[in-house]
């Protein structure tokens, strides 16, 4: 079994990517399988159709995780990487309390991560991610087992989870950075009521945490960046470019996004769309008003070089 973590900011095609290799006949998507608990306890959807809770295939996966505590009358007794939901909430779960612990959980996060190296490797994570680590492998390994799949797509998209997964277990866990070029994603924020600081601000502080954590702690070979644009623009080629990263041969069925019925859980709407294929977004170009334009190159003109773009 393969593990690719798929890390990236909101609004930058991390579920596109995920069903895009998903639909390798050696590999499965999971979506963001962090919030598989709160997508059974509030009746979300699987993206086959099914309600998670009763989708025959996760039921499959959660027979083998039973061993491990698994209920699904009771999910998130098998603890997995803090996540806060913004819509579907889980209110009897995501209390203040729970806000209030995960708060702590990521203060002490970012002080281990200012530390130098070897301090940072005496400063022990949180009980709870020592714990969720342990139980995401375990939940990989159950999905690669009940499906029968040689690598499984995860996004996730927490960087430290994914360091600290590939730290647990390198030979197994690679880590995919997709990017966007922050116009683009300004433009979509934008589009959506933001205001124009909120619009630049988490795409920033992503990829600033991103690029440091990964270049600071896991070696080249294991984890790589790839660009949304890439992606929609010449899918072939970037397609045998993730295949090649995580030991697969390119199958051109993944190019037929409706090929394949995936069980993914939360991400964006596109996932309940397959049908509508591979197609490059960059409206920017064209609709991002020459004012909006100079206010982003202001904030994120750094961090767009920074990642490859001009």
């Amino acid at each position: 079994m393969k593990v690719l973590y798929v890390c990236s900011a909101a609004r930058c095609g991390s579920t596109l990517t995920d069903m895009f290799l998903g639909g390798h006949p050696r590999a499965t998507s999971l979506g963001e399988s962090n919030f598989l608990a709160k997508a059974i306890r509030v009746g979300e959807r699987c993206s086959c159709g099914a309600l998670v809770r009763d989708c025959p295939d996760w039921r499959a996966v959660y027979q083998r995780l039973a061993a491990w505590g698994f209920d699904v009358d009771d999910p998130y007794r098998f603890k997995l990487w803090d996540a806060v939901a913004w819509t579907y909430i889980d209110q009897a779960h995501q209390t203040r309390a729970f806000l209030a612990e995960v708060k702590l959980r990521k203060g002490w996060m970012a002080l281990r991560d200012r530390l130098p190296a070897p301090l940072r490797e005496r400063a022990p994570l949180p009980a709870a991610h020592r714990r969720a680590l342990a139980n995401k492998m375990r939940l990989y390994e159950a999905v690669a087992a009940a499906w029968d799949k040689d690598v499984v797509v995860d996004s996730s998209k927490n960087v430290r989870e994914a360091v600290e997964l590939h730290r647990r277990d390198p030979d197994t866990v690679r880590i995919l950075l997709v990017t966007r070029d922050g116009r683009g994603v300004y433009l979509s924020r934008r589009s959506s009521g933001r205001d124009r600081e909120e619009s630049v601000r988490g795409w920033l502080t992503y990829y600033d945490r991103a690029l440091a954590l990964l270049r600071a702690h896991v070696p080249q070979r294991a984890w790589m960046q790839l660009k949304y644009e890439d992606i929609a623009g010449d899918p072939q080629r970037a397609g045998r470019t993730l295949c090649d990263f995580v030991g697969l041969g390119f199958e051109p069925s993944m190019l037929q996004l409706d090929a394949t019925v995936r069980h993914m859980v939360n991400g964006n709407a596109t996932r309940f769309a397959p049908g509508k294929g591979i197609a490059l977004d960059e409206r920017w170009k064209r609709d991002l008003d020459p004012g909006e334009l100079s206010w982003f190159n202001g904030r994120g003109a750094h961090m767009n070089a920074a990642l490859g773009y001009r």
